[in-house]
Order: C-alpha cells, then structure tokens, then sequence
C-alpha cells in the first residue's frame, strides 16, 4: 500500500512538472536560435577583418533568411546583388515569429577595420510568440567597432 501511494505522488509531481519542462524548452529553443543570427554577425565581422575585405549581412524579413555575404559586386553599395558571394544563410526556425531591422534595405556592411556601416539604426529585433512564451531579443550593432551586444527578455 505505502508503494502504491508513492507511486501516485511522484506520478502527481512529475505531471506538475511537465509544463514547466516546456517552457523551459521553448525559451532554450529561442535562446539558442539567437545566438546562432549573434555568432553570424560576429562571422561576418572576423572574416572581414581577417580577409581585409567587406562582408554583409543581409536580413530577409519576408522570407526569414540571414545570409551573409562577400561584398564583391559593388563594394560600399548596401546592397545584395548577383555577383556576391554567399558565404552562409539561414532560415530562421519556426518559433520567430517577427523579425524587424532598422537598416534601410536589411543590409550591414562590416569593414576591413572592423567597424560596421549601415543606413538607418544598429538594431535587430526578433520576437517569439507561444502559448506558454514570449521571448523579445534586441541585437545592437556599434558602427564605429562592429560590436554586437544583445539583449532579451521574456515573459
């Protein structure tokens, strides 16, 4: 008998927990999604520096695809054309569910110095929105360094 009830009140407990372990997953999921479009960022500006040439980020707000990108075709242009040479894209993952920058065009250009030039602001903003999450996290790009700092927060 003493068995049977300890059974049912660990069965009790682990199904008070089962929601939090998907909240939990849902912010890992997010958090992780982010630092992948950060570790892009910081690509594109290493390889500039290292390379001592221009490389750009284009944001694809529509179709949710960040591509990064050798700025071969009109350098200084701020602008993705035929003739760039694509180094790496990624689609975002289903739990974005907005994506917004403040660039005109959706495009960053980082320098051979290393610092960053874009028209507009030096933000990224993405947001993901659950039943049990939602998840806001704000790039910040530093033009004179190329510098990304980030910030999130979640509710």
């Amino acid at each position: 008998m003493e068995l049977m009830i300890t059974t049912v009140i660990v069965g009790i407990v682990a199904a008070m927990a089962v929601p939090r372990f998907q909240i939990a997953f849902e912010r890992l999921e997010f958090r992780s999604e982010t630092q992948e479009m950060h570790s892009l960022l910081q690509l594109g500006r290493s390889k500039a520096i290292s390379e001592k040439r221009q490389y750009g980020v284009h944001f694809d707000d529509t179709r949710r695809i960040i591509t990064l990108f050798r700025d071969d075709a009109n350098p200084g242009g701020f602008d993705f054309v035929n003739g760039d040479s694509v180094i790496k894209a990624d689609t975002l993952s289903p739990v974005f569910t907005y994506l917004m920058t403040d660039f005109t065009n959706n495009i960053l250009v980082f320098q051979p110095n290393g610092s960053c030039r874009f028209q507009g602001g030096g933000a990224i903003t993405t947001m993901a929105q659950t039943q049990d999450l939602i998840g806001i996290h704000q790039s910040t790009i530093l033009a004179s360094t190329g510098r990304v700092s980030t910030e999130a927060h979640y509710y």
